[in-house]
């Protein structure tokens, strides 16, 4: 009797244990694969498995769009998205905790040395979008010649009457193509704004007349609901084109034909070395279906889409 109950209690024990090392190891795995919404993951490969990608803040509403379309048609995948600042999109990139991401700009020399015999780089070019003016419409306002501003933040001759500029922060891609195109190296404290986001700088514009808002298009052919009430107080300058001297907006024709002047164009870098989901999604972003919401964003897509026109003889009823 005395040896039936130690057996009896022997097997509850090992019963137990094992209940506990499955429950772990169950545990372990789950989080070691999950990520987002869904508790299934795939192997990877580009059409399948998961993807953790940060995207420049700046345009991340037709990033956000694609990925929507990209999951949909393809239900073995999980696309993370990660807004997040240029400056942060790159210690993510050259610290390897990331490998693939979406940006504003193609790789300089420096970079190109970080990856240089580990890895060749695939930079997927899908669109272009341009770096816009936007002030209050109570401004009198509708043009801006921002080297007359860059000439008086430089030489300190700005007036208690003139404009001022205002960028989303200090680390975005906005700030660094802004000095990149117009060749102005820095911007002494008071005579430049960096706030935090794009809304941020839409929400003060839009009660400062003397503000002019430096940001990207695709927030404002795509704003979200909590930025939707604040554009519908702004308006968008003209910009000074410095080569004909006159004064063109971020249109998709301007913006495709180079007449608006600040523009620049959208990659997705992949530094995975494989075959996998990130050659997916910047195929996808590049082909004939990215390529079409790239255009319905109000941006530009690399490749426009071809549009068939049906000729008939008859006006069908």
């Amino acid at each position: 009797m005395f040896v039936n109950k130690i057996y009896k209690r022997i097997f509850i024990l090992v019963v137990l244990v094992g209940s506990i090392t499955i429950m772990y190891n169950c545990k372990n795995k789950k989080d070691e694969t999950t990520v987002g919404v869904t508790d299934k993951v795939y192997d990877e490969s580009p059409v399948s498995g998961r993807l953790i990608l940060p995207v420049d803040e700046s345009i991340f509403p037709v990033v956000e769009d694609v990925t929507i379309v990209f999951e949909k048609e393809y239900n073995r995948v999980n696309v993370d998205l990660l807004a997040k600042s240029e400056k942060e999109i790159l210690q993510l990139l050259l610290t390897d905790s990331l490998r693939t991401a979406v940006m504003t700009r193609q790789l300089n020399e420096e970079e190109k040395r970080h990856y240089e015999g580990a890895v060749v780089p695939k930079i997927t070019y899908f669109g272009r979008d341009a770096i816009v003016f936007v002030t209050s419409k109570e401004s009198n306002d509708s043009v801006v010649d921002y080297t007359k501003i860059l000439d008086q933040i430089k030489f300190n001759k700005l007036n208690e009457s003139d404009s001022f500029l205002v960028f989303d922060n200090p680390n975005s891609s906005i700030v660094t193509d802004f000095k990149r195109l117009t060749g102005f190296d820095s911007f002494p404290k008071d005579y430049a704004y960096f706030l935090n986001n794009t809304k941020e700088v839409v929400d003060y514009v839009a009660s400062n007349p003397k503000a002019i808002g430096v940001i990207g298009l695709n927030w404002l052919t795509q704003p979200d609901k909590s930025l939707a009430s604040s554009i519908e107080k702004v308006k968008v300058l003209a910009v000074k084109n410095l080569t004909d001297n006159k004064y063109y907006k971020p249109s998709q024709n301007n913006i495709a034909e180079s007449l608006y002047p600040l523009t620049r164009m959208l990659y997705v870098w992949d530094f995975s070395g494989k075959n996998g989901l990130g050659v997916g999604f910047a195929s996808y972003i590049a082909g004939y279906k990215g390529q079409r919401i790239v255009l319905n964003s109000g941006l530009v897509p690399f490749r426009a889409p071809q549009r068939e026109i049906v000729v008939t003889k008859e006006i069908k009823k």
